[in-house]
């Protein structure tokens, strides 16, 4: 119970961080909407695709590899020194050099999508990359020691420099300009904060350097290949509008993007726990507490998000509006489709998306990436110019669907444990049944109220369903006695 509880106040640490630093993020996306239009919010989404794509290309997969190796040699200090250093030395190297193409080839890229003024943000971004690929690499050596706490401390902090910046430079006149300048300035500031925290838990040593980083690049490199297909594929959507589609196209998609991928805030902390945890348990052959974690992850994950689908699906159009104003209406069908996949993608998939990389098979997770990744692109390539957005959410909610399934049945025969998910299309089928009674009940009395009265019974019988009673019970007790 004592390790239940720890792993329960881990992840409601990283869940905190991660939703201050959604709604942060969230801020800067609804002021480059509200106040400079959707062309503008589409030319820093552009830069924001990019900036994901090389930060994990440049990492090599290393952060991933750190977390692991550090949870499983957290006892060994000199071993863990050398494995550190040799990230943290490759991760900077490779930072400037990403820094240098990135300048260099920032007009080639803006002409291919026919945006010029991207390629001024590129430049402008360009200077990143040696400390957030740094930070990347401290920030899992704090992940595998299970340092939470400094984790969340400097996550939050980061998000905070970000939007302090950006808005003071947005409100000066600088527009998306003051948005990456606020990247810049905050993956710098984090940079600097970790290296500081982070010398007491190992020591910077070039003892061993070429064979650490061979054995972090062996593992690392087949992390980065999973992490790269699932990057290109959550923003080939972006991509593909960007190329047939004018920009603006690209903010009101963008839009109903950030929205739907709220449900992934709650299964990512529960992943950020569970990776370190899966390496643990796999290596002292614990297949028990292993099963169980899996199972839990997916259930109290579900808890979660089933109801907030379930409120953002109904009212798709009336928390758009609200947040993003009344030009941004038309994302209301795109963000409704794209919930579908991000659910289920989010309960079946994201809450244990380091267990196969943590039983040390991350070329299984690149396979079902691969999958999914080729199915969105071809879906993508055939709806988009005919369908608009809607075409791209509907080959986007495609391909999480197909990659999640691909992903468990791959758990099941490679760890062989059982994943019992009639649990959770019973909770989906009463979803449906929510929705259609929501229809109906509207036209008859105030369709918040009915709304209201709706998810209250939709909760109350999910938890029926999908928790145990040992669910129940640890809940009860994580609420009386916290710590």
């Amino acid at each position: 119970m004592q390790e239940t509880k720890r792993f329960a106040s881990d992840v409601g640490l990283i869940l905190i961080a991660s939703i201050i630093n959604m709604l942060l993020t969230l801020v800067i996306s609804i002021v480059l909407g509200r106040n400079l239009g959707a062309e503008d919010l589409g030319l820093y989404k552009m830069t924001y695709t990019f900036y994901g794509i090389a930060i994990l290309t440049g990492a090599l997969g290393i952060p991933s590899a750190v977390i692991k190796f550090v949870a499983e040699l957290k006892d060994d200090r000199q071993k863990l020194d050398q494995l550190v250093s040799s990230a943290v030395i490759t991760s900077f190297t490779m930072g400037i050099l990403f820094s240098i193409a990135f300048f260099l080839l920032s007009d080639m890229i803006a002409g291919a999508f026919n945006m010029p003024m991207l390629g001024d943000l590129l430049r402008t971004l360009s200077p990143i990359f040696p400390f957030v690929l740094t930070g990347s690499a401290l920030f899992g050596l704090l992940n595998g020691l299970r340092k939470i706490k400094i984790y969340a401390f400097i996550s939050i902090l980061q998000s905070g420099i970000l939007i302090a910046v950006t808005l003071i430079l947005i409100y000066r006149g600088l527009g998306v300009e003051g948005a990456i300048i606020g990247m810049v300035a905050s993956s710098f500031t984090a940079c600097f904060v970790l290296v500081g925290v982070c010398r007491k838990f190992y020591g910077l040593t070039l003892i061993g350097y070429s064979k650490n980083a061979r054995i972090l690049l062996d593992f690392g490199i087949k992390m980065f290949g999973a992490n790269l297909v699932n990057t290109l594929n959550s923003q080939a959507d972006t991509l593909f509008i960007g190329y047939f589609l004018p920009a603006s196209s690209v903010g009101y998609y963008g839009a109903a993007a950030n929205l739907s991928r709220f449900f992934w805030l709650f299964p990512q902390a529960i992943q950020t726990i569970s990776y370190p945890a899966t390496s643990e348990y796999y290596s002292k052959r614990d297949m028990a507490s292993l099963q169980k974690m899996i199972d839990k992850s997916m259930r109290f994950s579900a808890v979660i998000l089933l109801p907030i689908g379930l409120v953002l699906g109904v009212f798709a159009e009336e928390i758009v509006v609200l947040i993003y104003g009344q030009d941004f209406s038309s994302s209301k069908l795109p963000l409704q489709i794209l919930i579908v996949g991000t659910l289920i993608f989010g309960i079946t998939c994201t809450s244990i998306g380091g267990t196969l990389a943590g039983v040390n098979r991350p070329d299984l997770s690149l396979k079902a990436s691969a999958v999914g990744a080729i199915v969105n692109a071809l879906l993508n390539l055939s709806l988009i110019p005919t369908l608009g957005l809607v075409g791209a959410s509907i080959a986007m909610t495609v391909s999480l669907l197909i990659s999640a399934m691909i992903f468990d049945i791959m758990i099941i025969r490679t760890l062989r444990i059982r994943l019992n998910l009639a649990w959770l299309a019973k909770a989906v089928f009463l979803m449906g049944l929510a929705i259609i009674f929501f229809e109906i009940g509207k036209d008859l009395m105030n369709h918040y109220f009915i709304g209201l009265i709706i998810l209250g019974i939709y909760i109350s019988l999910t938890c029926g369903i999908i928790l145990t009673k040992e669910d129940m019970t640890f809940i009860k007790r994580l609420v009386t006695n916290p710590f």
